[in-house]
């Protein structure tokens, strides 16, 4: 598989140093067959970017009534998780991360992919029952969730390079991770609406 063949050769030789041409003979395949499937070599990496960006916003749309914006969002946020687990990228976690972390092409993609999910977010939350008070509220909510999103993704990473074993981690972030979303929602509720 290309997916495959190029994070082996991510994880060995670091993104920047791998063209799409060595990803292509790694695989066995034409490079314009590699563009067919990645049109971006930062996609290559990213590969799981479509699950990453629409996880809240898919969290959120599947809300039950019983359930507040905050307990969607961190049920959304362990899902990812618990996906990436299966996957088995949280086991490959200290190379990715490694590989992520020494790649300023990939930092910034990463950033990228946290803008559309933000943004995706706001427009969700805008469409939400019963919505929000106003524009500002939801840009606000989705930004908060996007914060508590990176710092629970920095914590992963931390104990991951720090070599803890992975159901370890799921485990010790389970109660922050609602804790920090109920209280992103609490404070856009709390925030005024109007003069």
């Amino acid at each position: 598989m290309i997916g495959d063949a190029a994070m082996r050769l991510f994880f060995a030789r670091g993104f920047d140093a791998v063209t799409i041409a060595d990803v292509a003979q790694e695989a066995d395949v034409a490079v314009q067959t590699v563009f067919n499937h990645f049109p971006t070599k930062e996609d290559l990496f990213f590969q799981e970017r479509e699950s990453y960006v629409t996880a809240p916003s898919a969290a959120l749309r599947d809300r039950r009534a019983d359930e507040s914006i905050g307990q969607a969002l961190a049920r959304g946020y362990r899902r990812l998780l618990a996906d990436y687990h299966d996957a088995g990228l949280l086991g490959r976690g200290v190379e990715y991360q490694r590989t992520l972390i020494d790649s300023p092409a990939l930092r910034g993609r990463e950033l990228e992919l946290r803008r559309e999910r933000e943004d995706l977010l706001a427009a969700t939350l805008a469409e939400s029952e019963p919505p929000l008070s106003d524009g500002l509220r939801q840009r606000l909510l989705a930004a908060f969730a996007s914060a508590v999103d990176r710092v629970l993704d920095a914590e992963v990473r931390r104990r991951l390079l720090a070599g803890e074993p992975v159901d370890e981690i799921l485990t010790a972030l389970e109660p922050l991770v609602g804790e920090l979303f109920n209280a992103a929602e609490a404070a856009c509720q709390q925030v005024r609406s109007g003069p």
